[in-house]
């Protein structure tokens, strides 16, 4: 049975693998095809556009989970990959935005796979 967070969590895990592919494939395609498509795409716009859409739907995946089963690991896992993602903005090495949106990227997708888990294990109980 799915809860009010899985469509948030499923939602907040594409993001995280999309942010992941960018921040992996960009430099490979731009090296590739040196395109100012690519170097566009590379440029620092993105990876606000990719915190503007994990933000919200990572913290309403967690705010819609059920207060009193809600996971203070998956809190922390969140919190601390939309803080490393905004990290990645803001530092100006082009070398730790990568590795830092990684970090955060990855953070944000082990913290709503955790949730769902968490509430499916939960759900199954329940009946």
């Amino acid at each position: 049975m799915k809860t009010g967070s899985d469509v948030y969590d499923r939602g907040a895990i594409g993001v995280s693998l999309l942010c992941m592919v960018h921040c992996l494939a960009m430099p490979l395609l731009a090296l590739a095809f040196p395109l100012g498509i690519f170097a566009t795409l590379a440029h620092n716009h993105c990876h606000w556009l990719f915190l503007a859409a994990a933000a919200p739907v990572s913290l309403l995946a967690v705010w819609r989970t059920d207060a009193a089963s809600r996971d203070r690991r998956v809190v922390a896992g969140v919190l601390f990959g939309l803080l490393m993602l905004a990290a990645g903005i803001v530092v100006r090495d082009h070398d730790h935005q990568i590795i830092l949106t990684l970090i955060g990227a990855t953070s944000l997708f082990l913290a709503h796979l955790a949730n769902l888990r968490l509430n499916l294990r939960r759900s199954s109980a329940s009946h």
